[in-house]
């Protein structure tokens, strides 16, 4: 086998890889929008706007990560992929910290309570 058909072997497969990622990718960023219509109350959405979301984030800008030539543009989307996974869950946490103390009810009230019908915050 020569050189130019191992390289075009590679790049075949790296773009079926980058394919089944940006369409896993997808499906998982539907899940999660289909999923803001079905949820009945502010933390069931909160939850479900940030696991599917996150997972279909992380798999797009991996596709991308495998498209792109090596360098400046795939640090960047490396930085752009590790932002994602720190910002997305600290921001649901912060709007679900906000609505518990802003008194806003679960649609299922939960068995254990920890918080009481006091604040989160102390």
């Amino acid at each position: 086998m020569t050189a130019t058909a191992t390289a075009t072997m590679t790049a075949t497969a790296l773009d079926v890889v980058a394919a089944v990622l940006l369409v896993a990718g997808t499906a998982f960023t539907a899940v999660a929008a289909v999923g803001l219509f079905r949820m009945r109350d502010l933390y069931g959405r909160i939850h479900v706007a940030t696991k599917p979301a996150t997972l279909g984030v992380a798999l797009t800008l991996t596709a991308a990560i495998l498209q792109v030539p090596f360098g400046a543009r795939t640090l960047q989307l490396v930085v752009a992929l590790v932002f994602q996974f720190w910002a997305i869950p600290a921001g649901s946490h912060m709007l679900g910290r906000a609505a518990r103390s802003a008194g806003v009810a679960p649609a299922v009230p939960d068995v254990v309570d920890e918080y009481g019908d006091g604040d989160p915050d102390g």
